[in-house]
């Protein structure tokens, strides 16, 4: 057996407008409507924190000396200017 708990809600009118039109469009009447799309929200959020992390592991590699000081305006002007 559920408890409900009625409360007011903020909500912008184009977002009204729309789920209006989607919970008539799936008869569903809005309060179904708003608490599938919170238990979604939610679930996606549980299911984000339980994930486990990936590390990924980057290696450097070496590029050699630079080609030109890349504080040199004029250098790296000229540089642009060649390609």
């Amino acid at each position: 057996m559920f408890i409900c708990m009625r409360t007011t809600l903020v909500i912008p009118d184009p977002l009204y407008k729309r789920a209006k039109v989607y919970a008539k469009k799936h008869d569903k009447n809005l309060s179904d409507l708003f608490a599938e799309a919170i238990t979604e929200r939610l679930a996606r959020e549980d299911q984000v924190l339980h994930e486990p992390r990936v590390n990924y592991e980057v290696k450097s590699v070496s590029m050699g000396s630079p080609a030109i000081n890349l504080a040199d305006r004029e250098a790296l002007g000229r540089v642009m200017d060649e390609s």
